[in-house]
């Protein structure tokens, strides 16, 4: 019995909530909340240093002076050290390095490039689309590789993946590439204002 009254208490509040909100006009809703997407990772431009790193928690920074902190965060089996600059105690730019891990060369590389598109993906989902569509940059076309996949064509330094974004108030690029015998992909962003 207790079952049947709670069950019809709750199909009539279900049944005033969809009349309700079939009765209102547009001007009675409400303004959507807008979250802005942070400058560059969890901080803002102008932020302090005592701010990111207060934003950066729980992660510890493995340096700090006036200028620059670094952080140093292992993912799964890749290598994340994320910069944030300074100047004037001020934020005025950023940096994520993300290093491929120590397995098998053959089977990271793909992951690496994976790891690449779906961080990129990700970029776009927050700001929204790049400057250019196609991030393959050719730095050597020869026509003889074009038809070698693309992990082979990074490795011998002849294609480069660059992504570019423009927002209100920064810079952003996304790069893979074959450096120091591994690969990496950066990800950077700095306030527009500032020329470095």
């Amino acid at each position: 019995m207790i079952r049947r009254v709670s069950l019809f208490i709750l199909v009539i509040i279900i049944l005033i909530s969809i009349c309700s909100s079939c009765n209102s006009t547009p001007e009675d809703e409400p303004e959507p909340i807008v979250i802005k997407p942070n400058d560059f990772m969890v901080a803002d431009w102008g932020m302090s240093q005592a701010k990111v790193q207060k934003a950066q928690l729980p992660q510890k920074e493995m340096y700090a002076d006036d200028t620059i902190m670094l952080y140093e965060i292992n993912k799964e089996y890749d290598l994340f050290i994320v910069s944030y600059f300074f100047e004037d105690d001020a934020l005025v730019k950023g940096e994520c390095r993300v290093e491929m891990g120590t397995e098998v060369w053959s089977k990271r590389v793909p992951l690496m490039i994976d790891s690449y598109t779906q961080f990129r993906q990700e970029i776009i989902d927050i700001y929204g689309d790049p400057k250019d569509i196609d991030y393959r940059i050719w730095i050597d076309k020869d026509p003889e590789y074009e038809e070698d996949d693309d992990m082979h064509n990074l490795y011998y330094q002849r294609l480069e993946y660059l992504t570019e974004w423009e927002t209100e108030t920064s810079y952003m690029s996304l790069r893979l590439l074959y450096i120091d015998r591994n690969f990496k992909f950066l990800y950077e962003a700095f306030m527009k204002d500032i020329v470095l």
